[in-house]
Formats: structure tokens, sequence, C-alpha cells
């Protein structure tokens, strides 16, 4: 696995880079933003780890623009700023997940591990979650082996979820990835949905994490 580690701070991004050469990855980093979008096509890394405040352009800019060069990109973002405006900000600029500073060097390998396991889940063709079933390609859903009918909408928004497995996910990012950056609707208008799939697949499929959104998990 590799990793890109994008950190001005010189000692935290020295730890990092000791600790997941510990750990079998293969790292490279750097300080600027701008020689972090440069490296990625060059050294192509599984995930990235990417510091909100940046000496040149600000680490949302850098999610932005790497995903424009690779849709698939796995970005994790550091940042000191814990506010729940913060964090929406960095995940809609393309960021898989953040981790808030001071953070615990296991808190961060175990979300740098369940993103590289959701980036595998997205190219898998089927996605099973203990009795429900879903087929990427053909777009049928099963639970408990009986088909479920869904709309279009019903449908991807499950999708996402699933491929989001194990993290929670807000109202205005799923209404970014499934509705589109263009929905002029309301995050009310997801939570709508969320009933819709409950009342057909199982009230209890999807959890709810107040104040924050849903998550689907693996039990």
């Amino acid at each position: 696995m590799k990793v890109l580690i994008v950190e001005d701070d010189s000692k935290l991004r020295r730890l990092l880079e000791l600790e997941f050469t510990h750990e079998k990855f293969e790292v490279k980093t750097v300080e600027f933003g701008e020689d972090a979008i440069f490296l990625y096509s060059e050294f192509k890394p599984d995930v990235v780890i990417l510091d909100v405040m940046l000496p040149d352009i600000d680490g949302t800019e850098v999610a932005k623009r790497i995903r424009k060069i690779d849709p698939d990109a796995g970005i994790i973002m550091l940042t000191a700023l814990g506010e729940t405006k913060n964090k929406v900000e960095g995940l809609e600029s393309g960021a898989d997940d953040y981790v808030v500073k001071p953070f615990d060097f296991e808190e961060l390998l175990a979300r740098v591990k369940a993103l590289l396991r959701r980036k595998k889940i997205e190219f898998e063709h089927e996605i099973k979650v203990g009795d429900l079933s879903i087929d990427l390609s053909s777009r049928t859903v099963k639970y408990k082996e009986k088909e479920i009918q869904l709309s279009k909408t019903e449908f991807d928004l499950l999708a996402y979820l699933v491929k989001n497995i194990g993290r929670v996910v807000s109202k205005d990012e799923i209404l970014n990835a499934v509705w589109g950056m263009d929905y002029y609707g309301t995050p009310n208008t997801v939570e709508v949905y969320i009933n819709y799939l409950r009342k057909k697949i199982d009230p209890n499929i999807i959890k709810t994490v107040r104040g924050i959104g849903y998550t689907i998990t693996k039990e």
C-alpha cells in the first residue's frame, strides 16, 4: 500500500512517515500542496493524508484538484478545526474522511484501513452486508433472498451507504453524492428517502447517528 503524507509540520510529517513505514506502507511526504498535486500522478498513492492548513494552498483545494486527477482517490484530511461546518467543508471538497488534531496514530491507521476496504468494495460488482445483497451491475437488491424493488434514487442512496460501510455520512454529503451538486433540495430530502429504504428493507438496516448523519454497519 502507498500513502502520500501532505503536512507542513516537520515533526508530525516525520512521525507519520515512520509510523506508516513501520506498518509496511510505501511512504512519500511533502510540505506543500502544489508538490502533492504534482507527486500524486507520479506516485499514485492508495491514500493521501492531507493537512487542511498548508503554506501555499488550502488543503481543501488540494483535495479538489487531486479528485479531478483521480475520481477514485482515497483522501483523509487532518484538521485542527473540529466544528461540524469545517468537517462538512472537508468532505464536500472531495475528502473521504477526516481526523481532528491532536489524534492517536492508531485512530488514523484504523481510518486508513477502513478507507482502503471501502475503496476495494467500490470495484466489486456484488456487495453483501449480512442478509443484504446489492448487485451494482444489474442494480438489483435482495434482502433475505427476497428481491426488493427500489427506485433509481433509492438504489443510488443505498449503494452509496453500503460503499461507505462503517462510516457515518452527513446529509449534505449524501445530497451531493446522490442528487448532485446542482440539486437545490434540503437535507430533509435525505431523511425522507432513508425512511423509504427502511420501510422497504428493514427498519434497522440504516442507523441514525444523531447530529451527524447515517451509517450501515457490518452487523
